[in-house]
């Protein structure tokens, strides 16, 4: 599952854009900013940048058959790309342009506005984050994002972004004692205490109901012990396993990050060569010769205040739904949870957070997944998504009443 600090990383995507309609725009403007690169220095930065993907990146095959990119092979394309740059700027939309086209929401260069609250808020567990920490203290991004170690543990203050979402979610009961519906905007890490204890007394109140609709759409994500805490543990009746699995290129870059996150090497995963005895009917046909290592992942899940539900559980997706609430949706269709309606969620809700790392001339920092997510049967989740049960027309109308989803679910309780 993608964890907490892609949640707070969402969080702040959303301040950025909200503040900024250009969040690469104040980069290298200030009088303190470094020089700028000559064209050696900018071409030797993207030279490093492709091979750390090229060793460790998951998805160059995936982004073949979606969208007939090759990017590994469209070297020289970029490098002539650089190559016209007339300045750091210009560089720095260039190589945002490149990593656009892996196709991945969760490879990009990090805007400037990012670097110290995001670096003071991997600064709170350094036990799980000092391969991060590593990245972002590497001496030529401080001077970039005019940083350096006092003003990130000291001037920056990481709590204005620690602010619950808004309005996050509204309840309806489209019919008395048989339809209810929970609309949920995000799951934002700081609203899991605030929303959990409104929602539980909503459940509550709606326990006897036939169906409960929880709505998703348009959902980023945020962090997975929203859903589970708030959604998932009141509703369950018995406890629930599942499991997802996660495949590395085995690339010397992505190890200390893999450390940091389960504490463990290499040499204490899988090999790649054993995914053959968990008898997946659907991996992808790169697993085996660009892939080396694995590893599987079970989750068990407890209820938690059961209030003893027994209805039917709908859940509404659409392209929008990623990372955590990708995960949720992979939970809800995996264990049979919920019946999902709507159209295919946006994918890339299994794996942990996306690695960083700092260009060496630059100090421009770009992130991407170390790990290929696969479902209980292999399937990749950033390739397929998830398919719902019932398909159907998602778009979102003011009146919920006109949505397609909603209409189907109220016809099928008559």
């Amino acid at each position: 599952m993608k964890k907490y600090l892609w949640g707070l990383f969402l969080t702040l995507l959303m301040i950025c854009f909200t503040s900024c309609s250009h969040p690469y725009q104040n980069l290298s403007k200030d009088s303190s900013a470094p020089k700028q690169l000559s064209t050696k220095e900018k071409i030797d930065d993207f030279n490093y940048m492709y091979n750390i993907l090229k060793e460790n990146y998951p998805y160059f095959e995936v982004n073949k058959r979606q969208n007939k990119v090759d990017w590994l092979n469209k070297k020289n394309d970029y490098i002539s790309m650089i190559k016209t740059t007339k300045n750091d700027k210009e560089f720095l939309n260039t190589l945002h342009n490149i990593l656009k086209e892996l196709n991945n929401g969760h490879t990009d260069i990090m805007p400037e506005k990012f670097y110290s609250p995001f670096a003071s808020l991997y600064t709170e567990r350094t036990d799980l984050n000092k391969a991060w920490l590593d990245e972002l203290n590497k001496p030529k991004s401080l001077e970039r994002y005019s940083a350096n170690n006092d003003n990130i543990n000291k001037k920056t203050n990481p709590n204005i972004y620690k602010k619950p979402t808004a309005n996050n979610f509204r309840t309806e009961i489209l019919e008395k004692d048989k339809v209810a519906y929970l609309y949920i905007k995000s799951f934002n890490y700081y609203n899991i205490d605030s929303d959990g204890k409104m929602i539980y007394k909503f459940l509550q109140k709606i326990k006897d109901y036939k169906v409960l609709i929880i709505d998703i759409r348009n959902n980023g994500g945020g962090s997975d012990n929203y859903w589970q805490e708030n959604i998932v543990s009141p509703l369950l009746n018995k406890t629930v396993v599942y499991n997802t699995y996660l495949a590395f290129r085995g690339g010397k870059f992505s190890e200390n990050f893999i450390e940091n996150r389960f504490n463990k090497k290499y040499d204490s995963l899988d090999n790649i060569s054993k995914i053959k005895e968990e008898n997946l009917s659907n991996t992808p046909p790169e697993l085996e010769n660009k892939f080396k290592y694995y590893k599987k992942d079970v989750y068990i899940i407890h209820p938690q205040y059961p209030i003893g539900f027994k209805g039917k559980i709908y859940l509404i997706t659409n392209k929008k739904v990623f990372s955590a609430s990708e995960a949720f949706s992979v939970f809800a269709q995996s264990t049979g949870f919920a019946t999902l309606i709507g159209e295919p969620t946006g994918g890339d809700g299994i794996g942990f957070d996306p690695a960083i790392c700092s260009l060496p001339n630059s100090g421009y920092i770009f992130r991407f997944p170390l790990d290929l997510g696969m479902i209980s049967d292999g399937t990749c989740n950033f390739e397929h998504k998830t398919i719902p049960d019932i398909k159907c027309n998602p778009k979102m109308h003011v009146n919920i009443r006109r949505d397609e989803p909603i209409k189907y679910i109220l016809n099928s309780v008559h």
